[in-house]
């Protein structure tokens, strides 16, 4: 009697988990969709966003990239005290810096090309004449010093850049110096992720079309939302029935090890 009451058991037990495996295998997860998504562009499209043009050079599941190019992109350099910037080949040391009239100098790097000694504080060039032997005060061996003289808003021209170049600010350590030029940059795309093109944020959501990667972007922020929930209330759902079908399980084997026991009468 004892075995047949628990033959009953295990039998309820296990029909309760397969109902519920028959449940797990028969549900179908929600999916994430837009209905009508601001814009949908796959790999390798161009596509105009509040007036600028996008490259959309990668789309992939989950991930993707845009390039546009800032045509008037702002580019500086800063000089401090002492650095060397060259002119047509020529070194030149940045020098006399003064911020309350925005001013500073260029000044040529003289370089001897003979020994040189010091005296007295004073730097001397050795003169070779035979066997005469001259010393001769620097300054006065060096031909005239160049040099330039800048303020804020000259324009600067240099070795290594191209580009009109102006003289921003100057200030008692550094002098910068800044130019425009064409600049690519670089957007990131993640899905539900939010990333701003132009002046607004859109969501990006990746689905399929044809076969091929599809980026979807929205400012509809709940429509894509309300289908997370979704997916998450069905994962909850679906947990919950793999629970019974273990717990269901366990009990019907432990109904088994139970009915088998010996008697102690």
């Amino acid at each position: 009697m004892q075995r047949r009451a628990a033959a009953v058991s295990v039998a309820l037990f296990l029909l309760l988990a397969a109902g519920s495996y028959t449940l797990i295998g028969a549900a179908q997860q929600p999916a994430v969709s837009l209905e009508d998504p601001d814009y949908a562009v796959s790999q390798g499209e161009e596509r105009t966003i509040a007036g600028t043009s996008y490259n959309f050079s990668s789309v992939s599941d989950g991930s993707g990239t845009a390039t546009w190019v800032n045509e008037s992109a702002r580019y500086t350099e800063t000089w401090a005290e002492n650095d060397t910037v060259a002119i047509d080949g020529q070194n030149f040391s940045v020098a006399g810096l003064n911020e309350s009239e925005g001013v500073f100098e260029l000044r040529e790097v003289q370089e001897v090309d003979r020994p040189t000694v010091e005296q007295n504080g004073t730097t001397y060039v050795v003169v070779e004449d035979g066997e005469n032997r001259t010393l001769v005060p620097r300054e006065n061996y060096l031909p005239e010093q160049t040099v330039f003289e800048y303020q804020v808003g000259d324009t600067v021209d240099y070795d290594g850049n191209e580009n009109e170049t102006v003289v921003a600010s100057v200030t008692g350590d550094e002098v910068t110096v800044e130019w425009f030029a064409p600049d690519t940059i670089e957007l990131e795309f993640g899905e539900g992720e939010n990333t701003t093109v132009g002046d607004t944020p859109y969501l990006a959501h990746f689905g399929t079309a044809d076969g091929q990667a599809v980026l979807e972007l929205t400012t509809d922020y709940e429509d894509y939302h309300s289908d997370v929930a979704a997916q998450e209330q069905f994962h909850e759902r679906t947990n919950g029935l793999w629970g019974i079908v273990i717990l269901a399980s366990m009990a019907a084997a432990l109904v088994v090890m139970l009915a088998f026991l010996p008697s102690r009468y």
